[in-house]
């Protein structure tokens, strides 16, 4: 297994994992405001409601939606350390602008944002490569419209390849992502099509959502066994630190152990045989659970009063 770039990486999902750990309420309540440690919720306006924001996502937009590069594609997609640097550190992956790959009206980043829905994309704090030291940030496109589409050829050969690379490499400062990694972002980048859905529909994330991209990354795992890339170890280590947020409160303190222990044996024997059978126990409690979850509105609105 390729583990260059395990070094920061590795620590700062096991840090996002360990958070909300330590200190449970006692008062019977299923959650307390001080425990809600959601990431998305650093990053929107504030006359944003942070109930909406977390229980609507825009519809998914993809054609060839059950391929495994559009899958794998996807869980990379909503991987912060792909993008390295500061960008990981603030659990920003290519997912924060631009949701289910469409765009995020939402997002407002302190320095980086004007008005919702705006990011300078040449600015020095992720990366100096691009840094043009003018405050201009612009329009997120939704990369499923036609805005998006054709900002980049995707038809020929190579050339959103080279975009994608670039993007991690200049814009964000990243390590250099492998082949492999490169040619499934742009699959599920190239799957983005409006004309595959209704776009003025909504949906409501799951926890669902996060189990499918772990069961995307354990399937590459048993393909691949030793040859797997650190990419999509670390796009499965994000996958479980996001289900973690929104699993807070004493009575799922057994649940987030679960998620602890798949992160540590992901990260210490990923071709490990018992990973498909971890994550079957741990869709059993997810599913036991849900009702105490961050993912259904009237318990968000709870926990966020």
């Amino acid at each position: 297994m390729d583990l260059r770039r395990r070094d920061i990486k590795d620590w700062i999902v096991a840090l996002t994992l360990l958070v909300g750990l330590a200190a449970c309420q006692s008062n019977g309540q299923p959650h307390a405001a001080s425990e809600i440690d959601i990431a998305a919720l650093n990053w929107i306006g504030a006359d944003i409601d942070p109930v909406v924001h977390l229980s609507q996502e825009p519809a998914t937009c993809l054609t060839h939606g059950d391929l495994p590069s559009v899958l794998r594609g996807e869980l990379l997609f909503n991987s912060p350390l792909l993008l390295g640097g500061q960008a990981a550190k603030a659990e920003l992956s290519c997912a924060a602008c631009h949701r289910n790959g469409r765009g995020n009206p939402d997002f407002v980043f302190p320095g980086i944002s004007d008005a919702p829905g705006t990011a300078d994309v040449s600015n020095g704090f992720f990366s100096k490569l691009r840094a043009d030291h003018v405050f201009n940030p612009v329009h997120i496109p939704d990369l499923a419209r036609a805005e998006g589409r054709t900002r980049v050829d995707r038809q020929t050969e190579g050339v959103l390849e080279t975009f994608l690379r670039a993007q991690i490499v200049e814009e964000f400062a990243g390590n250099a992502p492998e082949q492999e990694t490169i040619l499934d972002l742009a699959a599920y980048i190239r799957a983005l099509d409006d004309r595959a859905c209704d776009t003025d529909e909504a949906r409501q994330p799951s926890w669902q959502d996060e189990m499918k991209r772990l069961r995307t990354g354990a399937d590459h795992i048993n393909e691949t066994q030793t040859a797997v890339s650190i990419d999509y170890i670390n796009a499965m280590r994000a996958a479980l630190g996001r289900l973690h947020a929104r699993y807070q409160g004493p009575q799922l303190a057994a649940v987030r152990d679960q998620m602890v222990k798949i992160s540590r044996d992901l990260a210490a024997d990923p071709t490990s045989l018992a990973l498909v059978e971890a994550l079957d126990r741990l869709e059993a409690s997810l599913e036991a659970f849900e009702a105490y979850a961050l993912y259904k509105p009237s318990v968000l609105s709870q926990a966020l009063r």
